[in-house]
């Protein structure tokens, strides 16, 4: 191209980046425009007063016409501090086509004054949709989960962060997941599980869509919604049921097995509970975790009887935040927990609550078949759930018993589905809902001296190799505390059995410290024997016999003490009647003879 002046070079540089020029008249309200003006504005310019071509514009978005207001004001009125002088007006606008799509415009008015009147005005017109759509597309990503098109975590917690901070009403914020999603991940693959999340958020889109709600996806299958008024508390448990039904699902897989899967809320009000995301995220997650607790496929609201209970629980809550450590590291976990509590029932306790919550079972028990009291020696169940001894009753119990088999992993008992047993007992155990069970043996050598159990009360399960090996791992520990339980019960029988021998021997019976002279024993006949007899236990013998600080010169009954002249000669008598003295150890390490001698 022969480019002859710098005016056709500027106008080519204009035409190719699509920017209209124009004049525009102020006086006579006129404008004019090259031919790139009349491709982006397709009127008539030149027909009419410009102003009102402004004004009226039919295809304007309302929302912006007070842009044009405020110009058209703006240069039908004189500016002093404008006089002889030039001034900017930048507008970005909106049009809608035929098909009510949006276009992007930015205009850019120069408005030159002659004194303190405006009176012409050049303006560089410039379409900016694909650069605005572009911006959203990024604002979209930045903002949005790609998987569901609800807010990401990080947009909601500021979107919600800033509804909370208007005060006048009640607000909710609720956290909810999908119960039983993880073995929809693990059964039929990840691709299902994001159809699986995809329908959920469409049906939180469909409950929570009106009032200005705020959806968020915090992550997996955990999703948060803040209400910005919530109306009563009834019709916020009514839209958390509406949701719970339309997720309530079951899926088939491989051979006759069936994944359900439902959803569990927590909710926490504000500004009872805190007013900002943060703090109210935290309250409605242990609501949603007390949920889980209590069996899930519910809602449940935070309450001060929670905050209390957690104050109660701090070392609970502790041992929860160590639960992949559980899973990573089962014995290290237990032996850590045993080492910090030093009270393995303690240990045992809470280890039960523990897994009952990470495992999301409503019974954990722990069987005792030797000792004093075979049966159940601990548990956990869930609230609305039987007891175990009421659950496993007459023949359940017999059942059971009977159905241990060695597995890879040891010895278990395991149903994934009760329902499928063959004959009565597949009613029995749905009438008492226990749908699916996996019990380990507690063993010594060959022999099952107990079992430690999952039990699930709700719909069948697949057990995984993971709860296999922890269990496995919990059941080995468990036999050697129970073993020691067991040594420590027949120790205390064999004591009792000999103390009854000692009360019943009609000779005075001491048992007396060697180094001190305190009397740690005596039968009921030395008890008789002594004419003081109260505390004698706490007293030497010496004092209680001859009522003297000091060791007797001949000790008559025991030779115990180094400087006791009668020491010698009480042995050489204990050796002629053929009294053995027996050495013993009591609870304070203080070493003792035990003599026997007539009454």
């Amino acid at each position: 191209m022969d480019w002859t002046t710098d005016l056709e070079m500027y106008r080519e540089a204009l035409r190719v980046e699509r920017i209209g020029v124009a004049r525009w008249d102020i006086k006579l309200d006129r404008v004019f425009g090259d031919s790139t003006m009349m491709v982006l504005y397709p009127d008539h310019l030149t027909n009419g007063a410009y102003s009102e071509f402004l004004l009226r514009r039919p295809e304007l978005h309302p929302n912006d016409v007070k842009f044009f207001e405020a110009l058209v004001r703006f240069v039908q009125a004189p500016h002093h501090e404008y006089a002889d002088k030039s001034h900017e007006i930048l507008i970005e606008y909106r049009l809608t086509d035929a098909e009510n799509r949006e276009q992007w415009f930015h205009a850019h008015f120069t408005v030159h004054f002659e004194k303190e009147w405006p009176r012409s005005a050049v303006l560089l017109l410039r379409s900016t949709d694909s650069e605005h759509r572009q911006e959203e597309s990024l604002r979209q990503k930045a903002e949005r989960d790609a998987l569901t098109g609800l807010y990401n975590k990080g947009h909601a917690r500021e979107l919600i962060d800033e509804a909370l901070a208007v005060p006048g009403t009640t607000k909710a914020l609720l956290v909810l997941d999908m119960d039983g999603f993880k073995k929809v991940n693990d059964n039929l693959g990840h691709l299902f599980g994001d159809a699986v999340i995809s329908d959920m958020a469409l049906s939180l889109a469909e409950v929570f869509s009106s009032d200005g709600d705020i959806i968020g996806r915090v992550g997996g299958d955990e999703f948060v919604v803040l209400i910005r008024d919530v109306e009563s508390r009834d019709a916020l448990v009514s839209r958390c049921e509406a949701l719970r039904d339309m997720l309530r699902r079951s899926f088939e897989y491989g051979k006759n097995r069936t994944l359900n899967v439902s959803g569990s809320v927590g909710i926490a009000l504000s500004p009872q509970f805190g007013s900002s995301f943060e703090t109210l995220f935290s309250c409605a997650d242990k609501a949603l975790y007390e949920a889980k607790r209590r069996g899930r496929d519910t809602q449940v609201f935070y309450t001060d009887e929670l905050r209390e209970g957690e104050k109660k629980n701090v070392g609970e809550n502790e041992i929860a935040e160590g639960r992949q450590t559980l899973l990573d590291h089962p014995v290290e976990f237990i032996f850590r927990m045993l080492y910090e509590t030093g009270n393995p029932r303690v240990t045992v306790e809470t280890l039960l609550s523990l897994f009952a919550k990470y495992f999301m079972v409503q019974r954990v028990v722990i069987y005792q078949n030797q000792g004093e009291n075979p049966g159940c020696w601990f548990e956990w169940h869930a609230a609305g759930t039987l007891p175990t001894e009421e659950a496993h009753e007459g023949a359940v119990g017999e059942f059971l018993n009977r159905n241990y088999r060695k597995e890879i992993y040891g010895h278990f008992l395991e149903f994934s589905d009760t329902t499928k047993i063959n004959g009565p007992m597949a009613k029995t155990l749905a009438d008492r809902n226990i749908f699916a069970l996996l019990y380990a043996s507690v063993m010594d050598g060959e022999k099952r001296i107990g079992c430690v159990g999952f039990e699930d009360c709700r719909g069948p399960r697949i057990w995984t190799k993971r709860e296999h090996e922890v269990l496995r791992t919990f059941a080995d520990i468990l036999g050697t505390f129970l073993m020691d339980q067991m040594r420590y019960r027949m120790l205390r029988r064999a004591y009792r059995r000999l103390q009854g021998v000692l009360e019943a021997i009609t000779g005075p019976l001491w048992v007396i410290a060697t180094d001190n002279g305190h009397i740690g024993y005596m039968n009921k006949a030395a008890r008789t024997m002594l004419a003081n007899g109260e505390n004698e236990e706490a007293k030497t013998c010496y004092k209680v016999r001859t009522d003297s600080n000091r060791p007797c010169i001949r000790c008559e009954h025991v030779g115990l003490l180094a400087d006791c002249p009668g020491t010698l000669a009480l042995r050489k008598e204990a050796e002629r009647r053929g009294l053995v003295p027996i050495p013993i150890r009591w609870s304070k390490g203080q070493d003792g003879q035990l003599f026997l001698f007539d009454a």
